[in-house]
Parts: C-alpha cells; structure tokens; sequence
C-alpha cells in the first residue's frame, strides 16, 4: 500500500469520530447503556462510515491531514457508570476494532479514500494505559471477569501506585494512575513488545501515516522513541504543559510535540485581549526545540473550552487566532466544528479541570458557505500557494503591547511572508523595518492576501534601510507577500451591533443581557467602551432577519428601566437608556 507521508507541509483537522458524523445508526448501541443520544458523556454515534459519508466536507476546507480517535474497541462505561468510551481513552482491546465506529474494512475503506485524495491520517494512540480496571493499588482484578483483552488481563503490566497527585512529582506523571486509568508499565518487557505490537499492526494493516500519542508525557521518554521507531513514522506527543524547558525536551524523542505552551498564549493574546509582547516572549525561546516547524499548532482541542467559549464569542478574534497559528511556524490543526464557529454552551469549564463534555458536540451543520468556513478554506489555500509560511525562518519584525509582527522566509531561495496582527479594539498603524536577511527591493508592493484591496511598498529608511507602514483594523491580520496576487475579499458577515449612550461613570462598565446566544438572560456580556457615553457591543452569530430581546446593565447588576430592547441580525441599533 502505498501511504501518504506527514510532514512540514501539513494542516490538520482533528475529529473525535464519535462526533463528526452517524453513517451507520446500526452500529450505535452495543447494549452496554452507552448510547445516550444528547448526553455528551456517551456515544453520539459517529462512526467510520460517517467520515465516508461526509469525506468532501473535510477535503474542501483544504485540509491535507485527518487525526481520528483512538480505533480501538474501548471499555464501553467507565468504573463509576459516570461516561462512556466514546473517545477512545479507556482501551479495552488493543487489537480490535471498537464496534461503535465499524470493523477494520470500514476504517480501511475510509483510509484508502483519504490517501486518493492525498490526505494523511493521523492516529491517535493510547501506549500509557487501559481504562479503569484494577481498583487504586490492586494487584488482582475484582472481579476476575472486570479485566481488559488478553493478552493486557496481566496486573504485571500495570504500576499499582493509585492516582497522579501532583503533577510536578515526574515520578508520579510516569509511574501513577492518571485519573484512575490503569497504568502501563513500559519498562516490563512483555508488556513494551504486546503495546508495540498492536500499534505496529494497525500501522502496517491499515496504512497510518502518522501517530498523536496521548499523554506523552506519562511515558518514559525511551520509550518514546523507542515506540516511533517501531512505527516507522512520525509521532507527534501530547505533552499537556505550559513550560517551553518542559516541552521542548520531549521533542529529542518525538518527531512532534504538541505546542501547548504557544496554545496557551494565543488564548491569552488573542481570546483575553493580554498583551501581544508574550508572543514574542514565548517565540524568543524557540532556539529549544529540536526543530520548531515540528511543533503541531492549535487555539482549542478536546480538553480545552472552544476558543469562542473562552473568547467572549467574537468572531473576529477567532479570524485572527486561526490566521495567526497558519502564518506562524509549526503545523497548524483544527478542531472539528470550528469550521461552524461551534461554541460548546458558551460557559467555561475548565476551572473544575480538563473541559470534556459541551466543546465535544455532535456536528450537525455542515454548511461549507460559513464564514469561518470559508475564512479557513483561505488560509489552507494560502499556506499551501506560499512555502515560506510552511518552511519558512520565522523571525521576529514588531513587538508592543498591541501589535505583533514576523516574517517568514526561505533563506535558500529568498521566498518571504511578512504576517501582522492586532488584537486592539481600533486602528492601529506601525513603520516596521525588514529584517536585516531580507531580500525584499524598495519599491516593491507587497499584497496582503487575506483582503488583496489592501497593499505596502517597501520604502527607504529605518534601523535595516528598508521598511513598510502597516495600518490593521480592529482584530485584523495581515498576510503580506510580493508579486502578483489573484484578487480575493474576505467572506461578507452579517454583523449586529448595539450601541448603548450613557455616561456610567469612571469605573462603570455596560453590560448586555438577552434572549438568544450569545447573550443569556442571567448573566451578562461587556460592552466595549468607545467614548465617555458609548459602548458598542457586537456580534455576527445572530443571522439576518432573526429577531431577540435584550437590556443592557451598569456593572451587570443594575437593569435599565423599562421594557425590553429588540434587535434584528444585520441590524445597528442605538438606544438611550435610563437607570
């Protein structure tokens, strides 16, 4: 079989499978009480025929890498009966296929179709553990029959120290339970060659092109590499931490590593409106990394609250952390429903730990017209149109609280991208100098490819000779590059705004309640300030002609007087209320 490789060059789209698509309801219900249509800790029925049936809707957002859930048969209902297998992080049976998604032709089915289309599939592995069997700190299975396939029923494969309880203690993260997951000794020899053995199977059987190893971290990095190389290819390793020193070591091991430390500032950047100097604080350490064009990239996953959750559902710091990550080095991935601007239920959940339940809806649109859609389908096309955006040096141009800039070039040839971004609220304009390498002519325009009616000319002056004067609107990225441009306008957005006039005082604030997300009725959202008596909120979730009620709040506690305010998607409304 002939496989397609994974590298550099790649955009991911990530799926939980369970969630994409139902292609076969007869597979849903194994009889275990785990299908609960609705209840997101339970099977939703997706399943490999799914990702058949709606194969196109992932090929033309331009992706050229799927990463699938785990494929295995997982433990159907976790120990305490409080969620099911769905995602595939409770193994029951490393070598069969889980029944929920189909039997291995199905999964063969859907990888043969994906390397026709010359996309990559990423497997999402499990080597760290099993679901949860053994009971804290048992030796022995109680009772016998409540143990995962053979040849994995052994309890000497398994550490028996109970739970990680402190996730700076390395010898814990290794060697414990990560939330009651039966732990995988790899250091036992027959335990090692049965897990390497059922990943080499699925490997060489259905043709994966490359692996997501899940808690990398839980492993012993021998083993890691180790592991790799008994693939034969690429792994990229979920090292779910915020310390580039802590990461980056990991990637001596791996091909990949999951870019948790950047993830971590994009949220702060682009989704809390923190400064944009930590973007270069944390690029400033990329020396550490063995190669950081390895570096998968991503602003949300499975464990994490949707970005618009996180990001007060403004669509426009959504736009500019997906350009961000498809500009800058590394591999950028998406999650599944994104591509909709897929919100979970809007409310942040990952103060109580990892967010595993509403940022993993079931996909039930498909509109491949929506903005975000359409916003993404530009950027794989420009990621692939432009090697310096794939192979490219990146290299730090403007920093300051407010905006960020860096270029991307190939110094082999000369190729180059200068990427700019704001997360202000207004205007901003900055003279940037070209880096010392660059190869870019005075008199040259340079287009911006995410909106072409916008151009620079390289001029005379500043600290390298040469520089461009950059003006970005509020929560705008640019792309810019020389040479001709095919014309391209960003997709048009039905905005709905509403400005409120009054004069709350110094240390007051507007806040909007109202009738349909993204606004609730029992708490509120900001408004932004604009001017001693103005604060303009606005949205473009709402479409035209839907209609909902609303109030705005001083603080988010103090009502306006009267009735109800009513606004209409499309709409720019101005009130003038009293309190």
């Amino acid at each position: 079989m002939t496989s397609e490789p994974f590298n550099e060059d790649d955009i991911v789209y990530m799926v939980l499978t369970d969630r994409f698509n139902d292609g076969n309801p007869a597979n849903n219900n194994q009889g275990f009480n785990e299908y609960r249509p609705g209840n997101l800790k339970f099977y939703q029925g997706g399943d490999w025929q799914g990702l058949i049936n709606q194969f196109n809707y992932i090929k033309n957002l331009g992706v050229t890498a799927i990463w699938i859930s785990p494929v295995s048969d997982d433990q159907d209902v976790s120990k305490d009966g409080g969620e099911a297998g769905y995602h595939g992080y409770f193994t029951y049976d490393y070598n069969a296929p889980n029944p929920h998604f189909g039997n291995i032709a199905k999964l063969q089915e859907f990888v043969n179709l994906a390397h026709a289309n010359g996309i990559a599939v990423i497997l999402d592995v499990v080597p760290n553990h099993t679901g949860d069997f053994l009971d804290p700190q048992a030796t022995v299975y109680n009772p016998p029959n409540n143990a995962p396939a053979a040849p994995f029923n052994n309890p000497n494969w398994y550490h028996h120290y109970g739970n990680i309880t402190d996730w700076n203690n390395q010898y814990q993260v290794e060697n414990y339970d990560l939330g009651g997951l039966d732990d995988l000794d790899q250091s036992n020899p027959d335990a090692k060659a049965a897990i390497i053995s059922a990943y080499q199977n699925w490997f060489n059987t259905v043709g994966f092109d490359a692996a997501r190893v899940d808690v990398a971290r839980g492993m012993p990095k021998w083993f890691l590499q180790e592991f790799e190389q008994a693939l034969g290819k690429p792994t990229f390793g979920e090292v779910f931490e915020g310390s580039v020193d802590y990461v980056a070591d990991y990637q001596r091991y791996e091909w990949g590593v999951l870019d948790f430390p950047l993830f971590f500032t994009i949220r702060d950047v682009f989704a809390y409106d923190q400064s944009m100097n930590k973007l270069g604080d944390l690029f400033a350490q990329d020396y550490k990394y063995q190669n950081p064009l390895r570096l998968v990239t991503f602003i949300d996953n499975h464990d994490r609250d949707r970005f618009l959750t996180v990001g007060d559902d403004d669509w426009r710091r959504l736009r500019l952390a997906l350009s961000f990550v498809f500009a800058a080095r590394g591999i950028p991935d998406v999650y599944y429903g994104t591509e909709q601007a897929y919100y979970g239920d809007g409310r942040p959940k990952e103060w109580s730990g990892i967010a595993n339940e509403h940022n993993r809806e079931m996909l039930s649109s498909y509109n491949q017209n929506h903005n975000i859609y359409k916003h993404i389908q530009r950027l794989t096309q420009i990621r692939k149109d432009y090697v310096a955006l794939r192979r490219g040096t990146q290299r730090e141009m403007w920093k300051d609280n407010q905006v960020y800039a860096f270029s991307r070039r190939v110094d082999t040839s000369g190729a180059e991208a200068i990427a700019a971004f704001t997360n202000a609220w207004d205007p901003q304009t900055r003279t940037i100098p070209l880096r010392a390498e660059s190869t870019l002519a005075v008199g040259t325009v340079l287009t911006n490819l995410l909106d072409t009616s916008q151009t620079v000319t390289v001029q005379s002056g500043g600290v390298t000779g040469k520089q461009i004067t950059v003006t970005l609107g509020a929560k705008q990225a640019a792309i810019f590059v020389p040479g001709s441009v095919a014309p391209y306008s960003p997709p048009t957005t039905t905005l709905t705004k509403i400005k409120v006039r009054y004069n709350v005082g110094w240390g007051n604030s507007i806040f909007i309640r109202g009738s349909q997300y993204p606004l609730w009725w029992d708490i509120g959202r900001g408004a932004h300030n604009e001017g001693p008596d103005l604060w303009t909120w606005q949205t473009e979730r709402i479409p035209a002609g839907t209609c909902m009620e609303y109030k705005p709040l001083i603080n988010d506690t103090t009502w306006s007087q009267g009735g109800n305010y009513t606004v209409c998607g499309g709409q720019t409304v101005e009130i003038y209320p009293t309190f």
